[in-house]
């Protein structure tokens, strides 16, 4: 009985529906909300275009932020960890950054990934 108790128990695990993929995977930009002091800017895919790309501990982005044309690319290491993931940067637009790295949390809801920290919150929806 013990045993079949445990294959059940198993089988309903297994079975279970969930995001297999996690993050691995392309995503969009959707919106963003970004506080620098007693400010906070709100922007949309209208004003940034973006893809986040997570594969096998790697990931990239480009961002193109529209109103000036400004191309901000950076990759590197990434390690999900809970609800949260780390990104360490091999490269960045900004030198400075190159070998740090930063933590956020992070959360699915069906086809967006929810990206945020103590200063910015982003949705992004998984390209198929």
């Amino acid at each position: 009985m013990k045993r079949y108790m445990m294959f059940f128990a198993i089988m309903a695990v297994s079975c279970t529906p969930s995001n297999e993929k996690g993050v691995e995977g392309a995503w969009q930009y959707v919106s963003g909300s970004y506080v620098s002091g007693d400010s906070t800017t709100t922007l949309t895919s209208d004003d940034l275009k973006s893809i986040k790309i997570y594969g096998d501990n790697h990931y990239s982005v480009v961002t193109q932020d529209l109103s000036n044309d400004e191309v901000f690319p950076h990759s590197g290491l990434y390690k999900v960890d809970g609800d949260s993931y780390t990104e360490l940067f091999k490269i960045h637009h900004n030198p400075n950054m190159i070998e740090k790295s930063e933590t956020f949390k992070y959360r699915l809801d069906n086809n967006q990934l929810i990206i945020s920290s103590d200063y910015m919150q982003e949705t992004w929806v998984r390209l198929e």
